[in-house]
């Protein structure tokens, strides 16, 4: 086989098959991961979306009862985990994988801080566990542990263990663990005692919420002024991240269009629409590939695999392309994708806007806005939008598979498809990369518990259905209806300033909660002179299962 060919999957196909088997398939050298699960996952993909039954999830190398534990996701853990291990449409969990995603020069050294939110009855023992590469695979290794009070936030800072590698690194990636359901945020380069030129954050996704599909958003690779300007920026590149799970995973990444890539020499720099690269990856590897050519988008990716993973996409630092200067920096975008079996049909696109205090010079006019893209799982996906955000509601041009669709909107909208989509979210002034917040029946939970660093200012945009009768609690205070306006198709929204975290104890992060029986969609931003992050508290849908959501 030649080092340099790719398997072509046929074109305008919904969804590849999985586990290729052609002789035509680039091959990554294997490598093996240690861990505690047997060798089941997920079933064959048949070309519908459904809930993966993992028989990792029910089998343990040790006897747990002996220890009063119970056997969950393969190890043993509390009753209280394998509750919330359960619920695969959640953002509380108890094992997160993920990784301390390469920064640029000037941001080497910063920590990557995980704020963890404990809205349970018991104190959380957790801890943030490294990768080791070993003879036989990878060891999981503890780096830091931390006491989360009930009703309480607490962090775990990590510094120095960035993946910078393209391609195929054995061992490196992160995750977290703990004794009692929580939910995790990620936020890079936060530190309160080293200026920080590029963020990003994302809310993290627990095991049982992962999945072996998923398409990616980034922005295109444009090398700007200001992303020149920053070292180590790779010209504004764009990247996937990919974490495995379990030992042995066969994983496949195919191009939705043509791209120019840098994967570490192990695949060719140039793929075509629907080449597929293949590799072998182990419990803890991380699979990198980064776009290596100006106007290259990586949105429409294909990762699949035989094994749950955990997939991260977005750019080492951007500006969308734009080369207004001012307040305005290249910034880091990054976000944890959603499994397919969790898109929506249905999402609120709740605007964020930029801290007024700083008088930043617009990416997008006087007026502002957010970047918004759209992301098709399937052909002859038909999109419409409406709310005041759009100015004529109008749908979208068909979409195929892997198609993506980007627009420019000032204030908040709805978007509703025929199949499921991802729509994703970038601020003005100081780019980033979020979700839209997924409002199928069954998507929005009725309580997020949140934690949220010290030093930015702090904008929550809340999503709620119209004509919900109780009001919406943010900690112990009622949201006012009159905060919340339409964003179209029965929903609304509310724009609330958080007050700054200024913890009793040095860099403490401080803890939040949502409550409304209706449901509640969140989105946060922090921003500060030279950095920002946003993130969107998943609502995971049920639409990928046995087709629960209307089209």
């Amino acid at each position: 086989m030649n080092e340099h060919e790719v398997a072509q999957q046929p074109p305008g196909v919904a969804q590849p098959a999985r586990r290729v088997r052609s002789s035509h398939i680039w091959i990554a050298t294997t490598l093996l991961g240690l861990g505690c699960s047997n060798s089941g996952g997920a079933p064959a993909y048949d070309g519908t979306l459904v809930r993966p039954t993992d028989a990792a999830a029910s089998s343990c190398a040790e006897d747990c009862a002996a220890e009063a534990l119970v056997c969950s996701l393969g190890r043993c853990t509390s009753m209280a985990c394998a509750t919330a291990e359960a619920n695969n449409n959640s953002a509380v969990g108890c094992l997160f994988y993920t990784l301390q995603a390469d920064n640029v020069a000037a941001d080497e050294a910063a920590e990557t801080t995980f704020l963890i939110a404990n809205s349970g009855p018991n104190a959380a023992s957790v801890q943030v566990e490294l990768a080791m590469p070993s003879a036989g695979g990878n060891l999981w290794t503890a780096q830091g542990a931390a006491q989360v009070n009930p009703g309480a936030a607490g962090s775990l800072p990590i510094t120095g263990k960035q993946v910078t590698a393209s391609g195929l690194n054995q061992g490196g990636a992160l995750r977290i663990s703990s004794n009692q359901p929580v939910s995790v945020a990620e936020v890079e380069s936060d530190a309160l005692t080293q200026p920080a030129t590029s963020s990003g954050g994302t809310v993290l996704l627990p095991l049982q919420a992962l999945d072996d599909d998923y398409r990616v958003v980034t922005y295109p690779q444009a090398a700007t002024a200001d992303v020149l300007d920053v070292v180590g920026s790779r010209g504004g590149a764009g990247r996937v991240m990919i974490v495995g799970t379990q030992a042995s995973t066969s994983l496949q990444i195919q191009a939705a269009h043509a791209i120019s890539v840098d994967a570490g020499g192990l695949a060719p720099q140039a793929l075509s629409a629907n080449d597929v690269l293949s590799f072998q990856i182990g419990d803890g590897d991380v699979v990198q590939i980064y776009s290596d050519g100006e106007g290259t988008d990586l949105s429409g990716t294909y990762v699949s695999a035989d094994a749950p993973l955990a997939v991260f996409a977005g750019n080492i630092s951007t500006t969308y392309g734009s080369s207004t200067t001012g307040i305005n920096s290249a910034d880091m975008a990054h976000e944890q994708m959603p499994p397919i079996k969790s898109w929506s049909t249905s999402y609120v696109a709740p605007a964020l806007t930029p801290e007024a205090s700083l008088g930043c010079d617009s990416f997008f006019g006087p007026t502002g806005g957010s970047i918004w893209r759209v992301l098709a799982s399937a052909n002859a996906t038909q999109i419409t939008l409406s709310g005041p955000g759009v100015a004529t509601p109008s749908p979208f041009p068909p979409m195929n598979a892997g198609d993506v669709q980007t627009l420019i909107a000032t204030g908040s909208f709805t978007v509703s498809a025929t199949a499921p989509i991802l729509v994703t979210q970038g601020i003005d002034c100081e780019p980033s990369l979020s979700l839209a917040v997924g409002v199928d029946t069954g998507a929005l939970p009725t309580s997020v518990a949140f934690a949220v660093p010290p030093s930015f200012d702090l904008q929550l945009v809340i999503v709620r259905p119209q004509g919900t009768g109780a009001p919406i609690m943010l900690d112990s205070s009622p949201i006012p209806s009159v905060a919340f306006t339409s964003a179209g198709g029965m929903f609304q929204v509310a724009t609330v300033p958080l007050p700054a975290c200024m913890p009793a104890t040095g860099t403490a992060p401080c803890f939040h909660q949502l409550v409304g029986p209706g449901g509640i969609g969140m989105t946060l931003r922090g921003m500060d002179v030279l950095s920002s992050f946003a993130l969107t508290y998943p609502s995971l849908s049920l639409c990928g299962f046995a087709d629960a959501c209307p089209n």
